[in-house]
């Protein structure tokens, strides 16, 4: 089995980071979070999977399979995350778990119906050397229900399927969730992405469909636009590195979630792609922005072109971005000046990642922009599956941040983190980060962010 697939082990939706700083007092009363006997019920009973299941998992069938891999299902779109959380995780530990029955319904239930179901839980708390407000530790919470179901050609390769994603993250026990606590810390690149705050809702609800054999793939609908921009097999923080500038572009203002639609093609047989797309900029967690798309004259758009190790190979999978083992591109975009009075801005950035032998992958991305906050940023590092255990992640990334304003200094990023999968269904994941010369805190010289993240798949 390919580096690329192993080492991811689920799908689940993420959000960018500079548009999600929105709504700030916006707060939730810790009343509402989801009881701790839950947590605790859902720990007990997840904390594995029994043999059997995981073999039946992994000879189960699914719907035909195109030559072309899927360009538009990442580790953050509803598909994606369904598909890589069924896929069979060796770990350290294994127990028979009363969970089983449902995983088998689930099975019964796509076999028969076409129709998907799945979720997970994380926790992700962060502990800061420093903060402007005096939040040195931070814990957040993210809850994730997926729903895929074929409504056309079910169980063909150009099945037309709506996608929904239901979420709700919060801060639990403390006064800030990551997000914020990590800008206030003073890095100016996000310490944990997607980990802010908003309540129960639907993020995502769209039609997606291949045809030609999956030469040409478009989804349109509300949708969670970095799925689609400048994605690479790291960008999940749910999973891999922390660290905003290890997983989406940090020098692009990508929307959120909101309205848009998006196309790929492969025009020839020779691993070459092309994908773009067209979203509304006016993003809203849980709203459906459709009004915004076609009642305002302002969008962002981008343009990808690109060279995938798997196109072509027939690999069933149901991403480009998370899956792709070698993968070089360029991506361009352009946002319309928006009401607010942010002016346009436009860049491009690239990407290349490269597996060495079975175990190791190894990445650079970059980027430059005109109009946004960081105008130009550099990331390099690296993936290592251990061969005894290839469900988990030994990661290691150093990058270099820009900021626009000349009186903010550049900021240097180092973090490693290990994922360890203790179960199929639970992994736990310390994670360090060094930030030298914060861009936020120009009076420290350095700012270290120690976390730990738990996520259960069910």
């Amino acid at each position: 089995m390919c580096f690329a697939i192993d080492q991811i082990e689920g799908r689940v939706l993420i959000r960018f980071r500079a548009e999600e700083i929105q709504d700030k007092n916006n707060r939730f009363d810790t009343k509402k979070l989801i009881p701790t006997s839950f947590l605790i019920a859902a720990f007990l009973i997840c904390t594995s999977t029994s043999q059997s299941y995981a073999q039946t998992a992994q000879n189960a069938p699914g719907s035909e399979t195109s030559k072309y891999p899927n360009l538009l299902d990442g580790t953050l779109s509803v598909e994606g995350d369904l598909e890589d959380d069924e896929v069979p995780k060796a770990s350290w530990f294994r127990f028979d778990t009363t969970l089983t029955p449902w995983l088998e319904f689930k099975q019964n239930l796509q076999q028969n119906y076409g129709i998907s179901i799945g979720g997970s839980y994380g926790i992700l708390w962060q502990n800061y050397s420093q903060s402007f407000v005096g939040e040195e530790n931070a814990v957040g919470g993210k809850f994730t229900l997926n729903v895929a179901a074929q409504i056309l050609n079910r169980g063909q390769a150009d099945a037309l399927t709506f996608d929904m994603a239901i979420e709700d993250r919060r801060p639990l026990g403390t006064d800030q969730p990551p997000l914020w606590a990590g800008f206030e810390a003073g890095s100016i690149t996000a310490t944990a992405a997607t980990w802010g705050e908003f309540d129960l809702g639907v993020t995502q609800a769209y039609l997606r469909q291949n045809l030609f054999d999956g030469r040409f793939q478009y989804a349109v609908g509300k949708i969670f636009a970095p799925n689609f921009i400048n994605a690479y097999p790291f960008f999940d923080d749910n999973r891999q590195f922390f660290n905003q500038n290890f997983t989406t572009s940090p020098t692009i203002p990508v929307p959120l979630r909101g309205f848009g639609l998006v196309g790929a093609l492969y025009p020839t047989d020779n691993n070459l792609y092309v994908s773009g797309g067209m979203y509304t900029p006016y993003s809203s967690d849980t709203g459906w922005t459709i009004d915004s798309f076609f009642e305002k004259n302002d969008y962002f758009y981008n343009l990808e072109v690109g060279w995938s190790g798997l196109a072509g190979t027939g690999t069933p999978i149901q991403a480009r971005g998370p899956m792709d083992a070698n993968n070089f591109h360029v991506t361009a975009w352009y946002r319309d000046p928006l009401e607010d009075g942010s002016p346009e801005a436009y860049g491009v950035a690239f990407n290349a990642n490269y597996t060495v032998g079975e175990n190791t992958m190894l990445f650079a991305r970059g980027g430059l922009s005109e109009g946004w906050l960081i105008n130009r940023n550099i990331a390099v590092g690296f993936g290592y599956r251990p061969t005894r255990a290839p469900s988990d992640l030994f990661g290691v990334a150093l990058g270099w941040a820009n900021p626009t304003n000349d009186l903010l200094p550049d900021q240097f990023t180092a973090e490693a983190f290990y994922r360890f999968q203790v179960t199929p269904q639970l992994a736990v994941t310390p994670d360090v980060q060094l930030i030298v010369d914060p861009s936020l805190d120009p009076t420290e010289d350095y700012l270290w962010a120690l976390g730990m993240r738990a996520r259960i798949a069910f």
